[in-house]
């Protein structure tokens, strides 16, 4: 997603329970499933840390992102009495599972049209957009790699996506460099 199209995004958005679910897949790079099944048992709020097995099987642990500090915590009062999940189906013949994929599409879909959004995004976009946001700002595609879980570059590169002013600032940089030591 662009920059603006996110801002638009979340600017729509008025419930805490989605606000807090969008900002971990944004700012935390989940997938819908791993949001999803996110229980409360692998927040740590003293250390503003998670961890959870991934959908592909690897084990992950990360620091919260400040932003997203608050949300959780803020959502878990509102619940009252915690369910298992952070994001139970509220729906009563489900009794306490987790919020589907499709729900959480719906749920974004709903978001999208509100802030006048006309591509189709879905959840997953915004664990892309999580990882070309990261690359953009400095951090290097192994990092990035690691943090969305990745077992190879190859899949990671096809998840990012570099600014023409990121290669731009990169290129003057590196070409800076290049003077400094070859004069002619």
């Amino acid at each position: 997603m662009a920059d603006d199209e996110v801002v638009a995004f979340f600017r729509v958005i008025d419930a805490v329970r989605d606000r807090t679910m969008f900002l971990l897949m944004l700012r935390c790079g989940l997938r819908v499933s791993e949001v999803s099944h996110l229980a409360w048992a692998a927040l740590d709020f003293a250390r503003a840390r998670f961890g959870l097995i991934t959908a592909k099987g690897r084990w992950i642990g990360w620091c919260i992102w400040p932003r997203c500090r608050q949300s959780p915590p803020q959502w878990q009062r509102l619940q009252g009495a915690p369910p298992r999940y952070v994001f139970p189906s509220r729906v009563t013949r489900k009794g306490g599972r987790p919020l589907s994929a499709r729900q959480i599409q719906n749920c974004m879909t709903r978001y999208l049209k509100l802030a006048g959004i006309t591509k189709a995004y879905s959840p997953h976009s915004l664990r892309h957009t999580f990882a070309t946001q990261l690359l953009n700002a400095g951090a290097s595609l192994e990092v990035v790699k690691e943090l969305l879980g990745h077992r190879s570059l190859d899949v990671t590169l096809r998840y990012t996506q570099l600014y023409d002013r990121t290669k731009r600032a990169q290129y003057d940089q590196a070409m800076s460099q290049v003077e400094k030591h070859q004069r002619f």
